[in-house]
């Protein structure tokens, strides 16, 4: 690899990169775990979200509790958790009008996704029959209508 003019050990520095990753705890370029069916399917977006939407619907429903730091976390964890349990009536009074909205954002995105399931289908079967050839029959030449005038003239002064 070169770089500004100077050359670079790739393979070196790939390791050199990997060992300090190794030393952080975080994953290296090892071989991943790959289904034995292959590639897991596509997920549909509208379904993805709408179940992402139904899940965090409820601003009221405490997320998990969790730190990363030890001691001093431990007792921040404690204190949150005793905060929740002695406040869940506050907390729920708060955010009673979030949890409504959230729902009718839900609702919302439910139905506009009905709609563009439903436009796309609509859409497939336009470009279908747009694709089959025209039926044999003569086509009828249109006479147009004759022009009217919707304006009346005026009197001339």
């Amino acid at each position: 690899m070169k770089l500004m003019g100077r050359d670079i050990p790739a393979r070196e520095l790939l390791a050199r990169i990997e060992e300090r990753l190794r030393t952080r705890g975080l994953p290296t370029s090892e071989q991943a775990d790959v289904p034995e069916q292959g590639v897991e399917p596509r997920v549909d977006p509208l379904s993805f979200n709408l179940h992402a939407l139904e899940e965090n619907a409820d601003a009221t429903r405490a997320l998990p509790l969790h730190t990363h730091r030890g001691g001093a976390g431990q007792v921040v964890l404690v204190a949150k958790w005793a905060f929740r349990k002695t406040c869940q009536v506050f907390i729920n009074e708060a955010l009673g009008r979030q949890r409504v909205f959230n729902g009718h954002v839900r609702d919302s995105y439910a139905q506009l996704s009905a709609e563009v399931i439903r436009l796309r289908a609509e859409v497939e079967a336009l470009r279908a029959a747009q694709a089959t050839p025209p039926s044999e029959e003569p086509a009828q030449p249109e006479t147009p209508a004759p022009r009217t005038s919707s304006r009346s003239r005026r009197p001339s002064k």
